[in-house]
This record gives C-alpha cells, structure tokens and sequence, in this order.
C-alpha cells in the first residue's frame, strides 16, 4: 500500500494540469506595463494659452496680456487688453500657425484693436519712432502740431515664430497696422507761434513685439 501512494505522490499523475507548476514569465509584462513612461503630450496640442505682452505700438500697446485658444493646434480665437501710454488698448485676432516641427510654428494673424491715440512724430511710425524721435530731439524749435484721436481703430496683420517646451510659450511678431478712421484726428494747435503745421493723418505704422506664457 505505501509503495503505490508514494509512486503516485511522487509522479503527479493524480494532479489535474491546471494545477501544474506555474510558469514565473505569467507575471513578466505586468511589471513592465506598470512602469512604462506614457507618451509626451504633444506641445501644439495645447489649446489655451495665456501670455504676456510686450512691445512697440502692438495691437496690445507698450504692454499687456492675452489669452487665446486654439479649435485645432493650426488655428485659433486670441484676445488681450493692455496700454498704449494714453489709454488702455483692447484687441481681439484670429491665428493661422504652421506647425513646423515639434516645438516651433509660424504664425500669422489678423483682428482689430482700438484705443485713444494721439500722432506725433514718434508715434505715427510705430516702431520705427525709436529713430524718428530721436531726430526730431535734435530739431530747433517745436515740432508739428499734434493729432489727437479719442478713438482710433486699427486693422492689424503680423508673421511670427513661436516656439513651445512643455507648457512654456515663447513668441516673436512683427507687422503693420492700418488706421480705419484717420479722419477723426483733430489738431491739437500748439501755443507757439514757430510751431509747424500738423502732419497729414498716418494710414499705416509697423509695430514688433515679444510674448511669453503658458499653454495649457
């Protein structure tokens, strides 16, 4: 009687399959799945953005803030507001943006913006006033009257280059804004009576800008 138990004990002829010695690799992908790192999210796939503004006769003035978002990483809705020294200035745009690589697009965008403006010999360039203003310092005598707008409206067009790290936004533009209502200018006579006349209402001045935001 031991004989034949042992024998049977020993051979596993009794057991059924299922309960056989279980294989060590079953568990092998678990642990691998687990710690597998998740794909990148890709940087254009962002959709809201929120960035400060900077520069030089800009749709958002010397300075300010904007917020946009993107339907599709190639095209998106922005608004911002900010100050053009005389008055606050408030924009609104639409954005074509090239996706070029996984961290850089081109962009071109086109909206309007409005704010109370006046003309001088500095501001009726844009940004090229930085050199305009500096020749007319070295003029004898007072320069042209001024032309004040209490509401000027501009239609705005720029190309740019922006450029993304995880969530971080970086972007260059420059372009030109055209004046809609240059008629509305009225001459602010100056009291000198060497003063020149007023210059002609400007149509259009270049202006240049840097952004940087987060993108979420």
């Amino acid at each position: 009687m031991l004989a034949p138990t042992l024998i049977l004990a020993f051979s596993g002829l009794g057991l059924p399959a299922e309960l056989g010695t279980v294989s060590s690799d079953n568990h092998t992908e678990e642990p691998a799945t687990m710690f597998r790192r998740a794909a990148p999210r890709p940087e254009f796939d962002r959709q809201f953005t929120l960035e400060a503004r900077l520069g030089v006769a800009t749709p958002t003035g010397l300075a300010g803030v904007a917020a946009e978002f993107s339907f599709i990483p190639q095209f998106g809705v922005g608004c911002g507001v900010g100050s053009n020294v005389y008055d606050a200035e408030y924009a609104c745009w639409l954005r074509a943006r090239p996706v070029i690589g996984v961290h850089r697009a081109l962009t071109l965008s086109s909206g309007f913006s409005t704010a109370a403006f006046t003309q001088t010999e500095a501001t009726q360039a844009g940004v090229l006033g930085i050199f305009t203003a500096a020749f007319a310092s070295m003029r004898e005598g007072p320069g042209p009257d001024e032309r004040s707008y209490a509401r000027a409206y501009w239609l705005n067009t720029d190309l740019g280059y922006e450029t993304r790290r995880a969530a971080f936004v970086f972007r260059v533009f420059g372009g030109i804004a055209a004046l809609m209502n240059p008629s509305d200018g009225v001459v602010q006579q100056r009291s000198s009576p060497d003063a020149l006349p007023a210059n002609a209402p400007l149509s259009a001045m270049a202006y240049a800008g840097v952004g940087l935001g987060l993108a979420e």
